[in-house]
């Protein structure tokens, strides 16, 4: 490892404890046999976790350790007869189970046998989950955002979206059928299902945007999900401030002054026990028509009462949430709860409940059993609406390396004075063995929490694709979707889409993402000349680049480069080029200066209503 990817390392991995969770899955067996090892100790530890979370293997070797905030982790690993040895690197994210295949040595072995090097995995291999995680290290080195780089401004890097007036359309879904989360809290619009709040990205851990292949335990929506995370606190105080502005536009109709600055910082109140993480920051947004000034602020306290057991209190720019996670009936259970409340100004509210429990079982194979309800109440002015659901969801595994998905969620909706079973399906094959590729295919039904007054659009999904890792934690990848839309506000009907990817988070002091979408949207679209125009959000092509590098300039000091390019054929084309350089210092022990500087749209496109270029100016001061 360089000293530039750690110096780069230290500035942008922060501790983290988020209120939505991830988990680590696999098989241990004997490097001798290649049989399972039976009661092995699996101890899982990580500057996310408080304390660290431990389970045993079954009868098979196989383990699960569930309820992990995103983040770093290691493997612990100890059975009687064997060698004890350790797994690092281990990434989780939110909604995603990471798979492993690892081997123990025997006591008997007289020397050290070799052993090939794990190829780690980033694959969610055992679902037909798709999507991708943007992390914080990644919004760090590319310039997400022109007048406030807030987390939902990552989501178009994503294959399959596209940016609209509302927010995102998703693989050729409305954009009113897109959620928005902030640790779990669903902070869309009621009167318009519009994303509500927006947070800074100094706030967020990483943004997790789900496409396709969406369990019984999703619901409230037609399309996706664009998820933030936020940071916590953790066993060592970490904090910083920064400033974010943007004084050059060039000003060929309109002056814009943008400016964001604030500070953030966490720790620990009692080790292991009791985490503090707090911010605040005035976002101001001025053009010569006029100026608005957007007050965020975040903070959260993360306890352990006990062992197996957290509860998150968090207060994020007039929302409020209570998360409890927890292991209960001798951890046979895991058990998820929220309860909150987002406030949308005006008189928008929406209060919001969920509990889900899960489990393991056998039963013609191992079985992951994920059940539930959530409930919510929202309300705009003399408009309300109760929705409520249950949900059964299962990942069933009836051989080695095949997981089978069979899920049915049951919905509410008073608006709508409906019920409705939503079934949902999907297989997934790691064919490699080792949790480093698969070939998925999923099925489901979904119907979105329409805003309040408005129609419901009901989605048919099919899908189907292969990822592998090719080299080291390099992805291609090969996704097609299909879509059938009923009620849809603007009359789309269906919509075909294939995606040819490839993908590298951010290791070896280096970042890729790059992908090519082949699609057609049919159906309805807004009042046009006789000779017809495209569906809303048409978008026959889209291309997206996007690559970072770190560079040791010396032992103390670190260049970062980071440019994104995207074309989307919408009505006109969207051709944008932003650029990032920045500058990684580090100052007295324990003190980090990072100095950035963006070109945002810098082939001046103004296509579209695409503002004109713009310099901005970052510098964060860290610890």
């Amino acid at each position: 490892m360089t000293r530039a990817f750690l110096v780069v390392s230290l500035l942008l991995a922060a501790p983290a404890a988020a209120q939505t969770t991830g988990a680590i899955s696999g098989r241990i067996a004997d490097a001798q046999t290649n049989g399972p090892v039976v009661g092995a100790l699996v101890v899982a530890s990580g500057p996310a976790l408080q304390g660290s979370e431990s389970t045993r293997t079954d009868e098979a070797g196989e383990f699960e350790i569930g309820l992990l905030p995103p983040g770093e982790y290691a493997l612990h690993i100890q059975a009687e007869g064997h060698q004890a040895f350790s797994q690092e690197r281990l990434v989780v994210h939110v909604g995603r189970t990471l798979r492993v295949h690892l081997s123990m040595v025997p006591d008997a072995y007289t020397a050290a046998p070799f052993r090939l090097g794990l190829q780690v995995p980033v694959l969610p291999a055992t679902s037909a989950h798709t999507g991708a995680v943007i992390p914080w290290d990644q919004m760090e080195l590319l310039p997400y955002g022109r007048d406030a780089r807030t987390y939902e401004q990552a989501a178009p890097a994503v294959a399959g979206v596209v940016p609209d007036t509302l927010g995102v359309q998703i693989y050729g879904s409305p954009a009113a059928g897109t959620r928005y989360r902030v640790d779990g809290v669903d902070v869309n619009d009621p009167r318009t299902n519009a994303q509500g709040h927006r947070l800074l990205q100094q706030f967020i851990d990483e943004t997790s945007v789900d496409t396709g292949g969406l369990g019984a335990e999703y619901g409230r929506l037609a399309g996706g999900i664009v998820q933030a995370v936020t940071r916590s606190g953790g066993n060592e105080l970490h904090g910083s401030a920064f400033l974010d502005w943007m004084p050059i536009e060039i000003p060929r109709r309109t002056l814009r002054y943008n400016l964001a600055g604030g500070a953030e910082l966490g720790g620990p109140i009692e080790r292991d026990r009791l985490w503090f993480y707090g911010g605040f920051a005035p976002v101001l947004m001025a053009t010569t028509s006029g100026a608005n000034t957007d007050y965020q602020y975040i903070g959260k306290l993360t306890w352990r009462p006990a062992e197996g057991q957290t509860l998150v209190l968090s207060a994020i720019t007039d929302d409020f949430s209570l998360r409890y996670l927890g292991s209960l009936f001798d951890r046979t259970a895991q058990v998820e709860a929220l309860a909150a409340w987002h406030h949308q100004g005006g008189s928008a509210d929406s209060l919001q409940g969920r509990v889900q429990v899960s489990q393991s079982a056998e039963l013609l194979g191992r079985h992951h059993l994920a059940y539930g309800v959530e409930a919510s109440h929202d309300s705009a002015g003399a408009d309300k609406r109760w929705y409520g659901a249950a949900f059964l969801q299962d990942v069933w595994s009836p051989v080695a390396n095949v997981f089978l998905q069979e899920g049915l969620r049951l919905e509410r909706d008073q608006q709508a004075a409906s019920t409705d079973l939503l079934p949902r399906f999907g297989v997934a094959w790691d064919f490699s063995g080792q949790g480093t590729a698969r070939a998925y295919a999923f099925f489901g039904q979904f119907l979105e929490l329409a805003p309040l007054g408005m129609t419901r659009t009901r989605e048919h999904d099919i899908a189907g694709g292969v990822q592998s890792q090719i080299w080291r934690d390099l992805v291609a990848g090969l996704d097609y979707v299909h879509k059938e839309f009923d009620g849809a506000a603007d009359g789309r009907s269906s919509y075909d889409g294939a995606t040819v990817s490839l993908a590298k988070p951010f290791s070896a002091s280096s970042l890729l993402r790059a992908s090519y979408t082949l699609s057609s949207l049919r159906g309805g679209s807004l009042p046009c000349p006789p000779t017809g125009c495209p569906p809303i959000g048409d978008a026959p092509n889209a291309i997206k680049l996007e690559a970072a590098y770190a560079y040791e300039w010396d032992a103390r000091t670190t260049v970062t480069l980071g440019s994104s390019f995207r074309a989307i054929q919408l009505s006109p084309w969207l051709v944008t080029l932003d650029a990032r350089i920045g500058l990684v210092r580090a100052l007295a022990n324990p003190y980090l200066l990072a100095l950035t500087i963006d070109g945002i749209n810098l082939l001046d496109r103004e296509a579209g209503g695409q503002p004109p270029l713009a310099i901005r100016f970052g510098a964060r001061l860290s610890f």
